[in-house]
Formats: structure tokens, sequence, C-alpha cells
């Protein structure tokens, strides 16, 4: 690792520790709606862990953020890495959004439907983990990081691609217009 300041090397690990609490917040959002999918009334603990998971991920990004400013790195590259953190950071936002949506509005998932929302689920994760792998190789091997970046890419197509599907088929679904905005939401926000 090219990072030698006692500043810069305490961030780098805290960023990485928020990565890897975003990554747990993504994990245990799939938990959650597969116990939903399971049993709708008995996931309040584990919507309850996806929220204090994001609560985790959102007290390292004020931290590292702190730390940045504090003087960590040079002043023209904090604000990108300040930046980069807070787009890593939405996806634990969004993670605890989805399991508002279920725990809110109580969906009803059709059948049919549940392949498809489990699918996009694995697909996020994958494609966190690839942007993960590529964050913790930022400072030490940048081909590295294309490589992880065009594996995200991948994952992110594959994810529109179980979307688009899984669109058609609820609109060809015969039922209401409300539980299809419902689901559509889902969908989009699990994406």
């Amino acid at each position: 690792m090219w990072i030698s300041g006692k500043k810069e090397r305490e961030v780098f690990s805290l960023f990485l520790k928020h990565g890897e609490k975003v990554e747990e917040t993504l994990h245990q959002l799939r938990v959650f709606i597969e116990g939903y999918m399971e049993d709708p009334d008995g996931v309040s603990n584990v919507y309850q862990k996806v929220c204090e998971l994001e609560s985790e991920a959102d007290r390292l990004r004020r931290e590292t953020e702190k730390r940045i400013y504090e003087g960590a790195f040079l002043p023209n590259f904090r604000g990108d890495l300040a930046e980069l953190m807070e787009l890593v950071d939405k996806i634990a936002n969004k993670a605890e959004y989805v399991a508002d949506l279920f725990s809110l509005q109580k969906p009803k998932i059709p059948e049919e439907l549940k392949s498809y929302l489990l699918k996009q689920l694995e697909i996020s994760l994958k494609a966190f983990r690839s942007l993960r792998k590529a964050i913790e190789n930022l400072f030490e091997d940048l081909d590295k990081v294309e490589s992880y970046v065009l594996e995200v890419e991948k994952f992110e197509h594959e994810e529109d691609v179980v979307e688009k599907e899984a669109l058609k088929k609820l609109f060809d679904m015969e039922i209401g217009r409300c539980e299809k905005i419902e689901l559509k939401e889902i969908m989009r926000s699990i994406g």
C-alpha cells in the first residue's frame, strides 16, 4: 500500500470498515426479505438489525469524513474520497429504504416474483462485493481496480436484465394496479 501517513492509513482503515458494514447491511436485507417471504410477521427483529447496521454505517461514514477533513490526504483528493464514501453509504441507505418498504407497506409477494427478487438481491450483493474489492485495491493496484469495476458493470447489467424480466412478469399479472406500483417500487429499489 502506498499510503504512508498515519492519518491516511487510519482513514483508509475506517473506509474499509464502512464498506464491511454496508455489506453486512445488504446481507441482512437479504435475510430479512427471505424471512419476509416465509413469514411476513416474524421478521421484525431482522428489520431492526438492518436499521441498526445502516446506522452503524452512517456513524463510520461521519467519523471517516471528519478524519479526512482533519488533514488526511492531500486537499485535492479529500473531496473525491469523501464523495466515493458517500456513494457507498447510499447503498446502505437504499437497503434500509427497501426494508422500510416491506415493513411499512407489508406487500404481498406473488410466488411468481419471489425468485426474481431473490435473484436481484444476490446479484446486487455480488456487485457490491466487487465494488468493495475495487476500493480495497484503490491504493495498491489500479489494474485490479479496473477489473473489479468491470465486474460491477457486468453485475449491474445482469441485474437490469432480471429486473426487466420481473417487471414484465409483474405487469402481465392479474393483480391490482396499486399492488403493481408497490411491487415495481420494491424491484426498482433493489436494483
